[in-house]
């Protein structure tokens, strides 16, 4: 078996500490790399209070003064529609879920996907068919431009959640659009998984979740088809999850169940958010084109949160935003086994 390589760097600072009279005082911090791009990430306890709880119904009141364009008193007036070889009706719908192009498009084929009918929604609101009517809605739009253009190239996937994770609208949406650019850091992951390959022979996520089944520290269990862990290096400063599809390597090899299913375990994140005053979170697919890409499906939840509440400070500082460095205060092991119990109730 290839083995999978977790690699560690600790780091030790020593310094004269205030707080013991000045004594002599030793702190650890850790950089990782990750197991298959070999980007490093820095792991640090951060001197951080107890998370604030938001007043999401004042926030919810503001948000409204000027109206909302995905409110349904509204969508079906105020949103653009498909041109016909997309979309006959001129949108997608599925539940409560809708699909229409984004008036702002990232690509020649970009659309929002609303999720639900209400405007807000607390994390532990959010039910399975709420997130499997979306996705199915999403994937529903992928087929017709695959149908019109005969490829999708890569079908994304993405959300911001609440104003922390950058959502210019409080009502829960999201951006999908099919694009041969996928982005930096997806196509470092697509140039390392085939390069892995290439060396081994083998599949990197699957090597990734048995190395991560057998470990047991971050892996968090399993909804039907989909695998569940926590990043061995988060990109979030409070922590991440990622789900995985097994032996699927487009958006649109995801079947109905597999949505179904990743759902289901989504749900399971949300709750343990809601339990931990985590409000606010980004969520992204990352999907290759085919099998010849040599990356299984996977998708990430980033918790987003604010470093000093007293000061809205943003959790993304010039270590992220500049450097391109990850920085998180939680280690992964440790929201590992907060959330395993969340999986045992799937």
């Amino acid at each position: 078996m290839t083995t999978m390589e977790f690699v560690r760097i600790p780091r030790l600072t020593r310094f004269l500490d205030p707080r013991q009279n000045y004594g002599e005082t030793t702190i650890e911090s850790e950089i990782r790399l990750d197991p298959l791009t070999q980007f490093s990430g820095r792991i640090a306890h951060f001197a951080a209070g107890p998370r604030p709880v938001v007043d999401l119904d004042a926030l919810n009141q503001a948000s409204l003064v000027h109206g909302c364009p995905f409110c349904p008193e509204m969508v079906s007036r105020v949103t653009p529609k498909f041109v016909p070889d997309i979309a006959p009706e001129g949108r997608f719908s599925e539940g409560e879920a809708l699909v229409f192009p984004n008036l702002s498009p990232y690509d020649a084929h970009s659309a929002v996907t609303v999720i639900s009918r209400a405007h807000l929604m607390r994390t532990h609101d959010f039910t399975v068919a709420h997130w499997r009517n979306a996705l199915i809605a999403s994937a529903n739009y992928f087929r017709a431009v695959n149908h019109v253009e005969q490829h999708i190239g890569y079908g994304l996937i993405a959300g911001n959640y609440m104003p922390m994770a950058g959502a210019s609208l409080l009502h829960p949406h999201l951006q999908i659009y099919a694009t041969d650019r996928p982005g930096n850091f997806l196509k470092a992951q697509i140039d390392a998984a085939r390069h892995y390959h290439q060396a081994t022979g083998d599949v990197f996520w699957a090597k990734l979740l048995q190395s991560e089944q057998e470990a047991g520290v971050r892996y968090l269990g399993r909804t039907g088809a989909v695998e569940w862990l926590v990043p061995f290096v988060p990109l979030s400063f409070i922590g991440d999850v990622e789900a995985l599809f097994p032996e699927r390597y487009s958006i649109l090899d995801l079947t109905t169940d597999d949505l179904q299913d990743f759902a289901q375990g989504l749900v399971q994140v949300l709750r343990y958010m809601n339990d931990t005053n985590l409000y606010s979170f980004n969520i992204a697919f990352y999907p290759g084109q085919s099998v010849e890409d040599c990356t299984w499906v996977h998708a990430r939840i980033s918790f987003r949160g604010m470093i000093n509440p007293v000061l809205n400070s943003p959790d993304v500082s010039a270590i992220r935003q500049l450097y391109d460095e990850p920085f998180t205060t939680v280690f992964p092991e440790e929201v590992a086994a907060e959330l395993k119990p969340y999986f045992a109730r799937a």
